[in-house]
């Protein structure tokens, strides 16, 4: 039942979205990612850092976690709003 109602209300908040004309990442709480080839990304609207590694970077946001692995992994620059990950990204994932 409760999925249900969870569904209904991400429907109505996309059609609000796009009716507003509003980013839905912000609407529907969820990550922003952009990468530029497979050295760069960066994310918008995460909750926090679980793991990081030269090898491995966990990075906790809504409704799920985020797995990045790869070589030479490094957190370039993070702020309140964004992270931006430099290194060789092998993987992404998506963990709920």
């Amino acid at each position: 039942m409760r999925k249900k109602e969870n569904k209904e209300k991400k429907d109505i908040k996309e059609k609000v979205s796009e009716i507003l004309e509003l980013p839905s990442e912000i609407i529907l709480d969820v990550p922003k990612l952009i990468f530029i080839g497979n050295k760069n990304l960066s994310i918008e609207n995460y909750k926090g850092i679980i793991e990081y590694s030269d090898k491995i970077i966990r990075i906790n946001t809504n409704p799920y976690m985020i797995k990045i692995t790869g070589q030479k992994l490094e957190i370039k620059t993070i702020t309140a709003e964004e992270i931006l990950i430099l290194g060789e990204i092998l993987t992404l994932e998506f963990i709920s």
